[in-house]
């Protein structure tokens, strides 16, 4: 039987490991690149979100309209209330997606996230002018937690 050198051996298991993190596999050490990526992406305004088309990103919005086309299996989170609007960012959600969101309790997220403001994380991409997220998992979605109003000082009574 023929052995390679330790270092040899060393080199090769690096390098595999490499390769399967590069694929996407998950792990410790591929949540912990991820964690602290998405801990590095600019908040972005959803106004200002085409203007950062083709770059990963995270966008923030107040869901002004949302609607599931069920027959179509395809759900839309609006900033604006008129999604034709110039300015609308819209979070799209397809079939699979709405799959997982349902493995996650999430049945119908246009009623979930109605009204609610949150931070869609992914690829900025333009379409038809707009500026939009595809959405393939709940994790892409944090609902920010809304900042309690500021006391009224006493010199503003």
């Amino acid at each position: 039987m023929h052995r390679l050198p330790l270092s040899l051996t060393i080199l090769s298991v690096v390098t595999l490991a490499g390769f399967t993190e590069g694929r996407g596999d998950e792990g410790p050490a591929a949540a912990a690149v991820a964690e602290a990526e998405t801990a590095t992406l600019e908040v972005i305004a959803a106004e200002e979100a085409l203007e950062h088309a083709g770059e990963e990103g995270v966008v923030e919005f107040t869901v002004k309209a949302a609607r599931t086309l069920d027959d179509k299996g395809i759900c839309f989170l609006n900033s604006r209330k008129n999604h034709r609007e110039n300015g609308n960012f819209t979070a799209v959600i397809f079939r699979d997606g709405l799959a997982r969101f349902a493995a996650e309790g999430i049945e119908d997220p246009a009623l979930e996230y109605i009204e609610l403001l949150v931070r869609v994380q992914g690829l900025i991409e333009e379409r038809a002018g707009q500026a939009q997220i595809v959405v393939e998992s709940p994790t892409q979605i944090e609902v920010v937690e809304a900042e309690e109003p500021a006391a009224a000082d006493e010199a503003d009574r």
